[in-house]
């Protein structure tokens, strides 16, 4: 199993010379399973560069098939949507009907539980006011599947969900393949009373690695703790590396990415959480846009 990250940010894109290290695309990771199947987890603008990429290959030619899982509807997590190049390629015959045998075949899941569903949410911010192309007139074929709790299966690849602490809900997910675990749980928060909230011990327990969103520090989170006078982040549905830390060592995960960047953190703030973050776990990592991992 193959893991990219795309795009490692929250909120909103900040391109610029201060986040050339990080990026500053927004949230998309790429899995590519032992059996070659494509598995792409959200469209942050990060979408858009994968997309480029793809182009290069069978999705250039609309023979490209691709499996996309939206963790929620957030901005962030859908921006790059109609930019992913691979939604454009494909024929159509007089009546207006895509011919299947040419277009790129895209297979989208989301939660059951939203609100509102993402085949919604992606028409609504491909509505005319918005966007000149709408989600029904994209030439690649388009299906999508709601997500109930239960696994299901990508060839041999297990894909598990379970609901995350994030405002108007998020999904995060645990992919097992030919033996490893990848768990992904971002925009999730901590729970207050200190403990580890169950449904990410159960998600990344042994996992070989484990994608945790770390937008803030501690200090951001909750700055009353530190007497420091400032708006606190408590409540925003997201988390720290600190939490990410307990949270691995307690599930006893392999090894520890930090995701979800926020978008006031340079470079060099990042370098800085990063350095403290490795006082408690040396192997932790802050994830960087291009960065590859082989399980």
């Amino acid at each position: 199993m193959i893991v990219r990250f795309w795009g490692v940010r929250g909120s909103i894109p900040v391109p610029g010379k201060e986040t050339i290290k990080y990026g500053g695309n927004t949230t998309c990771l790429e899995v590519v399973t032992t059996e070659g199947n494509l598995i792409i987890i959200d469209a942050g603008t990060g979408i858009r560069v994968l997309g480029q990429q793809l182009m290069k290959e069978d999705f250039g030619q609309g023979k490209g098939v691709a499996h996309i899982f939206f963790t929620h509807s957030h901005w962030d997590h859908i921006q790059g949507f109609p930019f992913f190049a691979p939604i454009f390629i494909g024929k159509r015959n007089k009546d207006g009907k895509v011919v299947k045998s040419s277009a790129n075949k895209l297979h989208i899941y989301g939660s059951a539980e939203s609100s509102r569903s993402i085949e919604d949410s992606l028409c609504g911010q491909m509505s005319d006011c918005y966007f000149p192309v709408s989600l029904n007139d994209l030439s690649a074929t388009i299906s999508f599947t709601y997500l109930t709790g239960k696994p299901i299966k990508i060839g041999k690849t297990k894909i598990s969900t379970l609901p995350l602490r994030h405002p108007n809900g998020c999904l995060g997910f645990r992919i097992e393949d030919n033996g490893k675990v990848l768990t992904i749980a971002t925009d999730c928060e901590h729970p207050e009373n200190g403990e580890c909230d169950p449904n990410i011990l159960a998600l990344a327990d042994n996992s070989d690695l484990f994608i945790y969103d770390g937008q803030y520090t501690p200090e951001e989170y909750e700055p009353s703790k530190f007497n420091i006078c400032m708006p606190a982040k408590k409540g925003f549905g997201h988390s720290t590396a600190e939490e990410g830390i307990k949270a691995a060592i307690k599930a006893h995960a392999k090894r520890l990415v930090i995701t979800h960047h926020e978008p006031l953190h340079n470079d060099k703030m990042l370098d800085s959480m990063e350095k403290k973050a490795k006082v408690l776990m040396p192997s932790i990592v802050f994830a960087r846009e291009g960065m590859e991992i082989v399980l």
